[in-house]
């Protein structure tokens, strides 16, 4: 009997481990460094200790749809973030953003921070779901 607890509890514990990343949607706004929004969408994040991965689905100022892959860290609250892949031709986008300052109650406002691809800088402004 203690052998079936036994495997029984190793099961859960090795099925679960998967489930303790932290899936979260964010919504996302890319500025010219101006200020000029140039789109606007989603990003699907998941954070497992200080890796974070996603997908991002954007649509453009122009209409034109936007997409990417997400694969970064967070350490010491700096969120450094390489957009992959991204299907307006940009090469070499790193985001590196941090958060908000605090509502009263000292729940984050959401995250702000430099989009550099390629030499050209943007803003990204985003806001967990």
């Amino acid at each position: 009997m203690n052998k079936l607890a036994f495997a029984t509890v190793a099961a859960i514990i090795a099925f679960s481990a998967p489930a303790l990343a932290a899936a979260q949607k964010w919504n996302v706004t890319e500025e010219r460094a101006s200020g000029i929004k140039t789109g606007q969408g989603t990003w699907a994040v998941t954070t497992d200790g200080d890796k974070l991965t996603g997908t991002a689905a954007l649509q453009l100022d122009n209409g034109q749809p936007l997409t990417y892959s997400l694969d970064g860290a967070i350490k010491d609250g700096v969120y450094t973030v390489k957009l992959e892949n991204r299907t307006d031709d940009k090469k070499g986008c790193v985001w590196t953003g941090h958060a908000q300052n605090a509502t009263a109650d000292g729940r984050s406002k959401g995250f702000v921070g430099d989009l550099v691809c390629d030499g050209a800088k943007m803003i990204i402004r985003a806001n967990g779901m």
